[in-house]
């Protein structure tokens, strides 16, 4: 298999499973008792196993802790990669909001034209 389509799944792979560890744990940390937290779980589980499986499987290791535990700082890695890109792309959305002209408001100019303010 091609080295870079390897290394795409398992960046995918891994950011998958991180994501899902996330979204379990947000699930367990906002319980109450109107929360139905189960299903919700199992997918974000199956995610993770299914990843680490996928992961597994390309890299050539049995799919158990030290599998689930590199596709997890797979996971890390790829996010880290992305974030230049994400912070190149806030910049731009920055400089584009702070150098924008702002229109004319209609209540300021008939606040200023009152009698008596100065």
């Amino acid at each position: 298999m091609n080295p870079n389509l390897e290394l795409a799944i398992s960046a995918f792979a891994g950011s998958a499973a991180l994501t899902s560890l996330f979204v379990i744990l947000t699930l367990i940390g906002t319980l109450n008792p109107y929360h139905r937290p189960a299903i919700p779980i199992l997918g974000a589980s199956f995610v993770i196993f299914a990843s680490t499986y996928l992961f597994a499987h390309i890299v050539g290791i049995p799919a158990n802790s030290i599998a689930l535990r590199l596709t997890m700082s797979e996971g890390v890695l790829a996010l880290l990669d992305i974030i230049p890109i994400a912070f190149l792309l806030c910049t731009f959305m920055f400089l584009q909001a702070s150098l924008r002209k702002r229109p004319e408001d209609p209540l300021l100019a008939l606040l200023e034209s009152e009698p008596g303010s100065e």
